[in-house]
């Protein structure tokens, strides 16, 4: 009993060790198995053992073994042994033999008290050794921990636990609460100071003890607070301070320089400097007159308890490392900023199934510039068909086979993200092969701070040409976003090779629009990206911007997101796919399109797991399903995809810069009450904000446009009648019955009297209509809805390739004259011939009574010899602008709902055009005129959209 009085663990309670996390150590190497049974622990000693050793000389009473320290786990008073350990001195241990002596010596100890787990040491290696399976085995049977022994390694060994994945989810919401009571500190406050408490306990269990040694890890803080004063002199939160804190940062520096050439050469600067450690966030140290930082140390210690309680942070669940943030999201109302650097998991996970980045060589790129937490990057490597073991560590350095780069301009959000990394490489952390050098080039290497100028962020240095895959969720800002484009003026010199002023002034509003251009020029040809987008940027008119997008990348596919899809907004949003276009001629594929109604999860508060109802995973699936063995054929309309009500492929014509990009439009009033979709609850406030950016979003573009037609309508104008067969040609489309079309199925569309210009009556056979003498539309043309209670008057653009029914009037203009006199053709063409004009009313109807039919209809001109649209002859009146002008003399004529207008009476009108100083129809006028109109009536469409979704939203 002499060495446990001398130590002091004999006290009037009974035998008390030194605490080792949840249990004690007794360092003795003077007290024999039998002497510890007689103080009070409770076992009974062997008297024997029946493992053979080989170089230890076991005592003939195994009761006499003095093991050099016994750990103990106290239960209800009960003092049990559960592990012994050798410790060697280096000069005793250099010889293979004198390991096996010594790991004998741990086993014939362990098994004299009855426990399992016994390990040898000399102080840096550490062997971990089955006592009970080598006794069974006759041999030394050894447990494949690398780990520096631990409290933390103990609790795994002893339990069982350490391949066993652990959800801190519920740990997380209990120090959240403590932390805000505390402190009533913001969600991201709350957020950073879990994280540096969540930091200490990983790395302490995962770090070797030469990195980070026993007076700076998680267990040193757990004694009594008196205790700990008398000990250190101070409390445990200023401990952690003034201590431990600052050694984490040595370890993990706060200012390294990027190593990675590559890395650096992506945004063309010789050098890139990380300032940021994996920790700097701890709403305790919020300066106060009243409050010092010893004084929150019973809510410090407190949830050291809870840390503690829940055991090793050594095997993470994988779902814990990304939600970690959404716990934080849910607990105030005040969640913009944090909401800004975060993106549902259930949202990475698809993008990223999207992206294939399996099927990527080695040495590509996967960019975020806009990273936030890093799930973008993170989440692959969690993931088979994504990037797994992407980042290894070899000879003191950090490999990976593709680049993972990150841009913020938020120094707690690139501290997260780092931290964030951490976690998801524990596995080399734990690794005594992975140097703290090499960890620390991996996370700087990866996730870049760059805030030299803290308005433009990333944006200052773009890359470009180099990037195969980007990733991303850019922040969505257009009320005062003209401060980043006075910034870009005032920024001088050449940032990678570029003005910046004349690389973004590709127009639209918004910080997205900067940030699409910033992605648009950083893609390698074929390089794809994969964008969260907020939905008034698809729908906005900025014609400009998107034509610059255009010249540079095709658009792939449009998906709109469900409302509330994100925490921190109702707005809607939508996943925008891009293709960087290998040469200026690339044809553009047909998009596909999809509504996700729903993301595998509840869209309130609680966020409960829905996986049967996740349409965007299975839009995801079906988009690499089409990436991989879409047909290239040209597509006239939009059709179904594998039978998915909720996905369709698009013609790539219906994404053109004048075009809505949002997909809404491509699904009937029918289709959408199929699909279920309703207004969702939102709060008073919220609706005011979202409609009032919603209204100024179309103020903007209504005055932009007047400003625009002012111009444009201020040039001198003539009348041209439609009557001039020299210029124009009229005539009514042809019969086609009901029955005609149930009896003869086909791929033309055909076009009646509606009041929806996607609306089709039916697609009719090519065949059918051979042998009637009729061919589809070769060329493109403007039609009058002749009849029509609804429609009488209206005027549409329509595509080639179709045909029309005989109570719609055709107009075309002719080739415009050449020199000569005579009409322009190609030779190829030969001549065009004008058939007989149909202007005869319709005098039956149809034979099933649903609509009015002329008698007689016309064929057009013929297809070339493979059945594809002949080319487009030139003209002087642009058929976009003859829509506008007829549309605009209908209208003043009175004619709507008044007057039918059937051929002759259409041929009887005359339109207004612009025209050049010689009298000359000005093409290039008409042109500018037609498409400031559509996008007025876009606008327009808008409004009514805007009117419908106020009327049925539900405020809460």
């Amino acid at each position: 009993m002499e060495e446990l009085a001398q130590k002091g663990y004999l006290t009037p309670e009974g035998v008390r060790g030194k605490r080792f996390g949840d249990f004690e150590v007794l360092e003795l190497g003077a007290t024999t198995v039998a002497r510890l049974s007689k103080a009070g622990l409770e076992f009974t000693p062997a008297s024997s053992v029946s493992f053979p050793c080989e170089r230890y000389k076991a005592p003939k009473r195994v009761s006499l073994c003095k093991p050099d320290n016994v750990y103990v786990h106290r239960v209800a008073g009960r003092l049990v042994p559960i592990a012994v350990a050798e410790w060697k001195d280096k000069s005793r241990l250099r010889k293979a033999g004198d390991e096996v002596a010594a790991a004998e010596q741990a086993i014939v100890g362990a098994l004299a008290m009855g426990v399992r787990l016994a390990l040898t040491t000399d102080g840096e290696r550490f062997r971990y050794i089955d006592a009970a399976a080598s006794a069974a085995a006759g041999k030394i049977v050894e447990i494949p921990e690398v780990r520096d022994f631990t409290p933390s390694v103990l609790s795994d060994l002893y339990r069982g636990e350490s391949d066993v994945e652990r959800d801190p989810r519920p740990l997380s919401e209990k120090v959240w609460q403590i932390i805000w009571q505390a402190t009533k500190a913001e969600p991201k406050d709350c957020l950073l100071t879990f994280v540096e408490i969540f930091m200490l306990k990983f790395l302490s269990d995962n770090l070797p003890l030469s990195v980070l040694p026993a007076d700076y890890r998680f267990d040193v803080l757990l004694a009594a607070p008196d205790e700990f004063a008398r000990n250190k002199g101070c409390s445990q939160i200023e401990y952690y301070v003034n201590s431990i804190r600052p050694r984490i940062k040595q370890i993990f520096a706060e200012r390294l320089v990027v190593d990675d050439e590559k890395v650096r050469n992506v945004f063309g600067l010789a050098t890139i400097t990380s300032y940021t450690s994996i920790i700097n966030g701890f709403a305790f140290l919020r300066s106060s007159v009243t409050t010092t930082i010893s004084s929150y140390n019973r809510t410090f210690c407190e949830i050291l308890d809870e840390f503690q309680g829940f055991g090793a942070l050594t095997n993470i669940d994988p779902e814990f490392k990304l939600r970690l943030y959404e716990t934080f999201l849910k607990r105030s109302a005040r969640q913009q900023r944090l909401g800004q650097f975060f993106t549902p998991r259930n949202i990475v996970k698809p993008m990223v199934k999207m992206a294939m980045l399996n099927t990527l060589p080695d040495d590509s790129i996967v960019l975020d510039p806009a990273a936030g937490v890093g799930g973008f990057l993170l989440e692959p490597l969690l993931f088979p068909d994504a990037l797994p073991g992407n980042v290894t560590f070899s000879d003191g350095q950090p490999r990976q086979r593709v680049k993972l780069i990150g841009v913020d301009v938020d120094a707690s959000t690139n501290i997260l993200a780092k931290a964030n990394m951490l976690l998801h490489l524990a596995e080399s952390v734990r690794d005594p092969q992975t140097t703290p050098e090499a960890l620390n080039q991996a996370l700087v290497n990866t996730f870049l701070l760059m805030n030299d100028n803290e308005t433009l962020g990333g944006l200052l240095y773009p890359p470009r040409n180099s990037v195969d895959v980007i990733l991303t969720n850019p922040p969505y800002v257009t009320q005062g976003s003209s401060i980043y484009r006075k910034e870009i003026e005032h920024v001088e010199g050449m940032k990678n090779g570029v003005s910046l002023e004349q690389y973004y002034d590709t127009g639209g509003l918004g910080v997205e629009a900067l940030f699409l251009r910033y992605i648009s020029g950083a893609l390698k040809p074929g390089g794809r990206a994969f964008v969260i987008v907020p939905l008034g940027l698809l729908n906005r008119t900025a014609q400009r911007m998107k034509k610059a997008l255009l010249s540079e990348c095709n658009i792939l596919a449009s998906i709109q997101l469900p409302r509330n899809a994100f925490f921190n907004t109702a707005q809607p949003t939508y996943i925008l796919v891009l293709e960087r276009r290998r040469v200026k001629t690339q044809s553009r594929p047909p998009v596909f399109c999809g509504i996700a109604r729903s993301i595998g999860e509840t869209l309130d508060y609680e966020r409960v797991p829905t996986p049967k109802e996740n349409d965007l995973a299975v839009l995801a699936d079906l988009f690499v399903h089409y990436s991989n063995n879409g047909s290239t054929e040209s597509i006239s309309r939009p059709t179904r995809y594998e039978d998915c009500t909720f996905a369709k492929i698009v013609p790539a014509s219906s994404f053109d810069p004048d075009e809505r990009w949002d997909v809404i439009r491509h699904w009937t009033d029918a289709e959408h009450v199929e699909l279920g979709e309703r207004s969702d609850t939102i709060e008073r406030a919220e609706f005011i904000d979202l409609a009032t950016e919603t209204l100024q979003e179309l103020i903007d573009d209504l005055g932009q446009a007047k400003a625009e037609l002012a111009l444009l309508q201020s040039g001198e104008t003539a009348k041209f009648a439609l009557s001039d067969s020299s210029r124009f040609q009229v005539r009514s489309g042809i019969r086609i019955r009901n029955v005609d079309l149930r009896d003869n199925p086909g791929d033309v569309p055909v076009y009646s009297v509606f009041t929806r210009p996607e609306t089709v009556k039916g697609m009719i056979d090519r065949d059918w209509l051979a042998e009637r003498g009729v061919e589809p539309e070769p060329y493109p043309s403007v039609t009058v809805m002749a009849t029509g209670a609804s429609a009488v008057g209206m005027v549409f653009y329509r595509e080639a390739n179709c045909v029309m029914t005989d109570d719609v009037v055709i107009v075309q203009p002719w080739p415009k004259p050449a020199e000569d006199g005579q009409l322009e053709f190609g030779e190829e063409d030969g001549q065009l011939e004008l058939g007989p004009e149909a202007q005869q009313e319709p005098t039956t109807p149809d034979a099933e009574g649903t609509e009015p039919q002329d008698r007689d209809g016309e064929a057009a001109e013929p297809e070339d010899q493979d059945g594809e649209a002949a080319e487009l002859p030139e003209h002087d009146i642009d058929l976009g602008y003859l829509a506008v002008a007829l549309a605009q003399t209908i209208a003043q004529g009175g004619y709507l709902y008044e007057a039918k207008l059937y051929t002759k009476r259409v041929a009887q009108l005359t339109i207004e055009v612009p025209v050049d100083a010689e009298g000359k129809p000005d093409i290039e006028r008409q042109r500018q005129i037609a498409a400031v109109v559509k996008r007025l009536d876009q606008i327009r469409a808008k409004l009514q959209e805007t009117g419908i979704w106020s009327k049925g939203v539900r405020l809460a």
